[in-house]
């Protein structure tokens, strides 16, 4: 995975998770991408208050053109916030690689 898009909006926005869940679905298919993870952000009383959902990309470049269009596209809800984030690797020792060297 290259990159990383987050799409974040209010819960209370109806339809919207739904909506871009829907998209998401064709790009899976494809191959191109994948559906990471759908989180939400809640209040003190555990309301629902905002939600983000994260699309993984194998290319930066097909990330960057799906947000453009997705943008661009009338249909796209107006209250939704893109972020693109390129994936950088990091080196790390897994716990099971420091115990058995």
């Amino acid at each position: 995975m290259e990159a990383v898009v987050f799409f974040e909006f209010a819960s209370e926005a109806s339809g919207v998770r739904s909506g871009l869940l829907d998209r998401i679905g064709p790009i899976a298919l494809s191959g191109d991408g994948r559906l990471n993870f759908v989180g939400t952000e809640r209040d003190e009383r555990g309301r629902p208050v905002s939600e983000v959902i994260a699309l993984g990309f194998k290319s930066a470049e097909t990330a960057q053109a799906v947000m453009l269009r997705w943008r661009g596209d009338p249909a796209f809800p107006a209250g939704v916030k893109t972020r693109l984030m390129r994936i950088e690797p990091i080196w790390s020792i897994e716990p099971l690689a420091m115990m058995f060297p």
